[in-house]
């Protein structure tokens, strides 16, 4: 079968769901409404997972304002018009700029010729994925290993390495599941992470500080990271005795001199981190001016920087070009999709479409009483599964718009700490190929067997299923 007839095919099936599930007998406690919004919502999704992302996102909101569920207004203002959005699009517009003037490349070279890396050939593997990870942290995860990837084939090239030999393999496949790490370290230009936050916030008026949530990110992630480390160190079992001879030079003559470009765009960064920053903590010292930096939000510091370099010259020529910037650096089609996942989350909601109030009726009598880590460690379990054969993003929504309502029923969860669960389950994703576009691309290159994908990603992926739910959740309950 062609992949245009299967994508029709799976259009057709789509759209039965989303024109003829209203017809089918609504159980008790449902209405009509409640059952034309989940038939839409099933067959978004099928499309989302197997036709595109681009105008099915489109078809998605249209069609909540032709049914008359939503208003146009509303559905504009819950999506493109989403704080979250306009967050992700002015960050990865500063996110393009730190790579065109050279600074995350210094990272990643940095990461993998400092003197703890040149320890041992051990020392070299973990600092050149952790350095992968730690740039997954603040940048897209596609673009953390499109800046490593040639790094490694360099270093292949250097120590005679061939396709299908193991070492070549272990770190390429550890440079996609260290991103897929580093992607929920932070929720910094990572929608993953963002939505199932906004939803948490527009669902009970809780919200996550940047900082605070790193803290519990990044302590999981480090603890996923050791787990990986681990795997490959005394069950993946390489022969490192070629990497003891490296000779690091050649990359640390890429390493020039910082330009004034990149001095000031990476001040900027470090002004737009500090804020972040002050608006955690400074409430409780100085309440007057953190309350005026924590109403600023995410977005604003990043735009103002964005400004900034805009009319910032050097060289007759400004750091950054704002038209390059908008059309290169931000994916236009990823942020629509992220757009139309916050409507019709929103649309799942409603108080007039009845599905939570259902699903509060139905389940609560089923989980009173039950611990609350036994109901964490099956979210995590489903939601990490679910993540590495569907969208990251959907896999987010999904599991929060089902999991908030019966954990609100159960009432001895910490919501903050579940939805940040939940944002980092669905970003663990490093099984399969079409798992996350980094998977895709490691799976594209011929270095990695896609059955030792499957083996040691999904050993990665159970560890980090654990992990985050045995050790995470308590982390984010007593942070957040």
């Amino acid at each position: 079968m062609t992949k245009n007839k299967s994508k029709l095919i799976m259009t057709i099936i789509s759209l039965c769901f989303i024109l003829f599930f209203r017809f089918i007998p609504a159980p008790e406690g449902l209405s009509v409404t409640g059952m034309q919004v989940i038939g839409l919502f099933i067959g978004i999704m099928l499309m989302w997972n197997f036709v595109g992302i681009d105008w099915p996102s489109f078809l998605c909101m249209a069609l909540l304002a032709l049914y008359g569920i939503m208003t146009p207004a509303k559905i504009f203002q819950t999506g493109m018009g989403n704080a979250t959005i306009n967050f992700l699009l002015v960050f990865f517009m500063l996110s393009h700029v730190l790579s065109q003037v050279g600074f995350s490349r210094r990272v990643a070279i940095w990461c993998i010729t400092n003197k703890v890396a040149q320890r041992s050939s051990w020392a070299f593997v973990i600092m050149f994925l952790f350095g992968a990870m730690f740039m997954a942290s603040f940048m897209s995860q596609t673009a953390a290993l499109l800046i490593f990837l040639p790094i490694a084939e360099q270093i292949f090239k250097e120590l005679d390495y061939h396709q299908g030999d193991r070492v070549p393999q272990m770190l390429v496949l550890g440079l996609g599941i260290a991103v897929g790490i580093g992607s929920a370290n932070t929720p910094l230009g990572h929608a993953i992470i963002l939505i199932p936050l906004q939803l948490l916030t527009e669902q009970t008026g809780q919200t996550v500080n940047i900082v605070s949530y790193s803290i519990f990110g990044i302590a999981t992630g480090l603890l996923i990271f050791l787990f990986v480390i681990l795997m490959y160190r005394f069950l993946y079992r390489p022969d490192l005795s070629k990497m003891k001879g490296f000779d690091v030079k050649s990359l640390r003559a890429e390493i020039k001199p910082m330009t004034k470009q990149e001095k000031i765009a990476c001040t900027m960064f470090i002004l737009v981190i500090i804020i972040w920053i002050l608006q955690g903590f400074l409430g409780d010292i100085w309440p007057s001016v953190g309350g005026y930096l924590s109403g600023l939000g995410n977005a604003v510091p990043v735009m103002i920087v964005v400004i900034l370099l805009c009319v910032w010259e050097v060289d007759g020529k400004p750091i950054m070009d704002y038209k390059e910037s908008i059309t290169k650096g931000v994916p236009w089609s990823a942020l629509m999709f992220n757009a139309a996942v916050l409507v019709i989350s929103g649309a799942l909601t409603l108080d007039e479409v009845g599905i939570s109030d259902f699903l509060v009726a139905k389940i609560s009598p089923l989980v009173q009483g039950m611990d609350p880590g036994i109901f964490i460690l099956a979210i995590s379990v489903l939601c990490v599964l679910a993540t590495n054969f569907a969208s990251n993003t959907v896999c987010a929504t999904v599991f929060y718009t089902i999991s908030a309502p019966i954990a609100l029923a159960m009432g001895n969860v910490n919501m903050v700490a579940l939805a940040s669960v939940i944002g980092a389950a669905a970003s663990y994703a490093y099984a399969t190929p079409p798992a996350t576009m980094p998977m895709a691309v490691v799976a594209g290159t011929g270095w990695v067997d896609v059955k030792d994908m499957f083996k040691y990603g999904g050993l990665a992926a159970i560890g980090s299923m654990l992990i985050l739910a045995l050790i995470g959740y308590p982390i984010a309950a007593a942070v957040l």
